[in-house]
């Protein structure tokens, strides 16, 4: 019998919770109904009338007796009938310019609250690293950065060392040149 009651409640708990969650989306949906526009439309006459019927018939089944295939094909059947119940009154209310504007007012007033709360962690997260000797994510960027600039600076240096040296060779051959064809220019001199 402590089995019957326990389902009961947990029904009745069950019950009362979507209840709770239909009277917050009505207001929601009346909200947005205003400003000039028709009312929308009332969730609970799309689900309240078989909402009622099938609670009432699911009390009395579990407290006779545990659940049964059929009983849980029943229960599949509502969960389907409430999920295109909800799904036609939130197609209806978030189809509307209205929903859109409230959604997009939602959204600019979230990310203007969360603009300061990051920067607050990234604060007390830098102030933990800074207190424990770690790095911040920040400083070890920074070094990164460092690091590559430096490397693009001695691939530079490099690169222009290895053209000076490229053009030493050519003006210490040219110059090898230049002696092999003067001395070459003085033997036929001495030979005529």
């Amino acid at each position: 019998m402590a089995d019957d009651a326990s389902t009961q409640a947990l029904f009745d708990l069950w019950k009362k919770q979507m209840e709770e969650g239909t009277r917050a989306w009505t207001r929601l949906v009346g909200q947005l109904g205003q400003g000039g526009q028709a009312q929308a439309p009332d969730p609970f006459a799309f689900w309240r009338p078989f909402m009622d019927a099938q609670m009432t018939g699911w009390s009395q089944l579990l407290t006779q007796a545990p659940p049964t295939p059929d009983a849980l094909k029943q229960w599949k059947q509502f969960l389907d009938q409430w999920i295109a119940a909800w799904g036609k009154v939130l197609e209806q209310a978030m189809g509307t310019e209205t929903f859109a504007q409230a959604l997009g007012k939602y959204l600019d007033q979230w990310l203007s609250a969360q603009g300061p709360a990051k920067k607050i962690a990234e604060e007390s997260t830098e102030a933990t690293l800074q207190a424990l000797g770690v790095p911040s994510r920040r400083q070890v960027v920074g070094i990164a950065r460092q690091m590559v600039d430096l490397e693009e600076r001695v691939e530079g240096v490099e690169d222009r060392l290895a053209a000076l040296l490229a053009r030493m060779d050519d003006l210490f051959k040219a110059l090898e040149d230049h002696e092999a064809a003067a001395a070459r220019r003085a033997r036929e001199r001495t030979a005529q």
